[in-house]
């Protein structure tokens, strides 16, 4: 996915440490994060794992706004939705603003940065990115 130009968007990488046994029900929860399409703001999400138990996630933002929007009104109904609370040992988030240009090369560098493959049926994209608010 690319714009023209560099387009300043928030992005959140997740380091999430998966409990022994529940890499197949974390992932098959992973893959139910596709109602992420459906929030204002949202752009990408990509994911995949680095290490046994160890899953990267990273995902793309608009602006910060509609990011706190959807975690303070949505994220946690998805959460719930994906049964994912029960496998996950320990999560480690980072959220930045920089301009990115290529979403898909930037997600991709940054999975292989982390020994990661990008499991395609972990990835939630939209075809538009909204101006404005």
């Amino acid at each position: 996915m690319q714009w023209n130009g560099l387009k300043m968007m928030l992005i959140k990488k997740m380091v999430c440490h998966v409990k022994e046994k529940m890499s197949e029900t974390f992932s098959y929860g992973q893959e139910r994060w596709h109602g992420l399409c459906d929030h204002k703001g949202f752009v990408a999400q990509y994911g995949g794992w680095s290490e046994e138990n160890i899953a990267m996630v990273i995902g793309f933002w608009k602006n910060r706004q509609s990011y706190a929007r959807f975690m303070n009104n949505d994220h946690d109904a998805i959460y719930m939705k994906t049964n994912q609370q029960e496998c996950i040992d320990s999560i480690e988030i980072e959220t930045e603003e920089i301009d990115v240009k290529d979403i898909d090369h930037y997600a991709i560098n940054w999975l292989h940065e982390q020994g990661s493959n990008v499991n395609r049926k972990w990835t939630v994209t939209t075809d538009h990115m909204e101006e404005g608010s």
